[in-house]
């Protein structure tokens, strides 16, 4: 077993290597907790879940709520949207592009889950993150247990044969389960993020941490700009 392998698979199973939390939480609890009274947007809300948060979010009291993903809108989300009467708005874009905070605008709580590992520029996709959000940005993403000795490391998983990661999918991830595929773009698992390389990055791009809670192979920052 490769040495970096042998050292993640060691500090995952030691709890004092990854300064863990409570088991982390109830993800959609979390966003219903900030959702009320608040503007809210869900970056990267079609893949698996079909807006199922914009719509807990509107429940949960939000005065609105926007939707946005490369994706577009799948049929299960204009289904439940009609059902519901929602008013939720998506908008079919990629937030990299420089013109789409314009078109989602700001937003008091900005919740993106799933969505940083699968970018070729994750502190990019922070900052445009940073250019909706005004109170709150609630972020879920993969994570990889610290490198000791190595504060801020990050795998680029395009580099490798996905050796130093099986464990932190529970299915099929390009890029890590199997080879890396340029044509899938951000269909590939681009990288492995350690929870100090998060900070680092959050940090960089203009947000104050509040909270870190981790759990085997996540991280959830709730996270302020500043």
């Amino acid at each position: 077993m490769p040495l970096l392998a042998r050292a993640w698979i060691g500090a995952a199973r030691a709890r004092r290597k990854w300064r863990w939390s409570e088991p982390a939480l109830d993800p959609m609890g979390l966003l219903r907790s900030m959702a009320a009274g608040r503007s809210v947007a869900d970056v990267g809300c079609m893949w698996s879940v079909d807006g199922a948060y914009c719509f807990a979010a509107e429940a949960a009291g939000a005065t609105t709520v926007t939707g946005v993903d490369l994706m577009p809108a799948s049929s299960r989300f204009a289904t439940e949207r009609d059902r519901r009467g929602s008013t939720v708005r998506f908008v079919h874009a990629d937030i990299h592009d420089p013109a789409v905070a314009a078109e989602v605008g700001p937003h008091d709580v900005v919740w993106c889950s799933g969505v940083l590992y699968h970018a070729p520029n994750p502190l990019l996709t922070l900052e445009r993150l940073r250019e909706l959000c005004r109170e709150r940005l609630l972020l879920r993403t993969a994570a990889l247990p610290e490198l000791p000795g190595a504060p801020g490391a990050c795998v680029f998983y395009p580099a490798g044969d996905g050796a130093y990661a099986p464990a932190a999918v529970g299915g099929r991830a390009i890029g890590v389960t199997e080879p890396f595929a340029p044509a899938a773009g951000y269909g590939n698992w681009w990288w492995g993020i350690t929870p100090s390389a998060l900070c680092g990055m959050l940090r960089t791009a203009g947000f104050a941490l509040d909270e870190l809670r981790l759990e085997p192979f996540l991280a959830t920052a709730i996270a302020r700009p500043v």
